[in-house]
């Protein structure tokens, strides 16, 4: 997805930064739906950046997190989550975009926990936002 959106951030002066480990654990999901989920992600954070003066960077990581999970985290420094109503983005039809659909991150959030994970959106400091989700690793061949 990265290298699929490369175009579209650097049209905007927006350096992406991965942190991707190759050693971590392999998670078992639809890999068209997973990547729809990041994709998502990505594009959101290009569009909260497009207009902020300073310091445009989307960090990408994946790392080990509890209960034999992995964790990938989309940062941004963008305009960050709507003061006020940060408790709405995952609500089907709540927007911030002038054409937004509102159903981007309600889709990524079922998507996630179809796969028995979870997705989250935080404030990214000194500005920004960060979403990240969570999915579980397959262990020992089991799946």
């Amino acid at each position: 997805m990265v290298e699929l959106l490369r175009g579209e951030a650097t049209r905007y002066s927006i350096s992406v930064r991965t942190e991707l480990p190759g050693d971590l654990p392999q998670i078992v999901g639809d890999r068209v739906q997973l990547q729809q989920v990041t994709m998502n992600l990505i594009i959101n954070s290009i569009d909260a950046m497009k207009d902020v003066e300073g310091t445009r960077e989307i960090a990408i990581t994946s790392q080990r997190a509890e209960n034999e999970q992995l964790q990938v985290s989309v940062s941004d420094t963008g305009i960050g989550l709507p003061s006020q109503r940060a408790d709405q983005i995952f609500n089907a039809f709540f927007t911030t975009k002038p054409h937004g659909t509102g159903m981007g991150l309600r889709i990524s959030r079922s998507i996630v926990e179809s796969h028995g994970g979870r997705l989250w959106g935080a404030p990214n400091f000194p500005r920004g936002a960060c979403f990240a989700f969570t999915l579980p690793t397959k262990m020992d061949g089991r799946e």
